[in-house]
């Protein structure tokens, strides 16, 4: 879902660029409802009104697992692991980017890694 979300969205950019270019492509085909996208209600935040006086936009964590004083961790400080098992007995991982595909990290899909590794420990 998060890549069909995604895919919508770049098609939606990419079709902007076509006619704002001028270019003579094909008709873009109709887009379909994209629910990662806000609706259209125009709703927007008073932010006088409502007192808000700060703004925390945070973004570009970095992964950091120096607290891991075992030797799990690879050249890159990134745990070594296949499919979200360490070899470490009893010790795990799933939420991590790219664990086992592009969107391991997101909610959406996170499950499919939880799933696998859930196997494993009931498999032991």
């Amino acid at each position: 879902m998060v890549e069909a979300g995604f895919g919508q969205r770049l098609k939606l950019m990419a079709d902007a660029y076509i006619e704002a270019a001028g270019i003579d492509a094909p008709a873009a085909e109709p887009t379909q409802d994209d629910p990662w996208l806000p609706g259209e209600s125009g709703a927007r935040l008073n932010l006088d009104a409502e007192n808000v006086t700060s703004v925390i936009w945070a973004t570009g964590y970095g992964l950091d697992f120096s607290f891991l004083d075992i030797p799990v961790l690879d050249e890159w400080n990134y745990p070594r692991h296949s499919g979200g098992v360490t070899e470490v007995e009893g010790l795990y991982a799933v939420g991590l980017p790219w664990l086992t595909r592009h969107a391991s990290a997101t909610l959406a899909l996170v499950g499919e890694d939880a799933r696998y590794v859930a196997g494993h420990i009931a498999g032991r």
